[in-house]
């Protein structure tokens, strides 16, 4: 099983409710439905973070950075069925436009994507 995982930082000087109106937006919720119809995976998710104490004691015990504000998982099969999905044109399309409308919320340097294998 192979999982791109996409941890999601807002854009600089946006509030958290600005940021969550863009992530629960109607639109985004399409873009992604689109995003499967092009992907394939077997499975996804988007997740949003909690905005409460547990998560900031959380944060103090071990010293660490705030979470991130929301994540994304996608997950297939294996490479060998990703890698022809994402060299098509119609998911290098699907990557540009969702690219383009995260831009507004989500501040790309601080939100690092990577596979993983399960």
């Amino acid at each position: 099983m192979i999982r791109l995982i996409t941890c999601v930082r807002k854009k600089k000087g946006m509030s958290y409710q600005e940021f969550r109106q863009n992530w629960e937006s109607i639109a985004f919720s399409e873009l992604m439905d689109k995003a499967v119809a092009v992907l394939k995976p077997l499975r996804h998710a988007r997740s949003l973070s909690l905005q409460i104490g547990a998560n900031i004691r959380l944060m103090e015990s071990r010293g660490s950075d705030e979470p991130y504000e929301g994540i994304i998982e996608w997950w297939w099969e294996s490479a060998s069925q990703l890698a022809p999905l994402l060299d098509s044109t119609q998911a290098q399309g699907m990557i540009l436009e969702m690219r383009a409308f995260q831009a507004q919320f989500v501040d790309f340097a601080s939100s690092p994507s990577f596979f993983t294998e399960a």
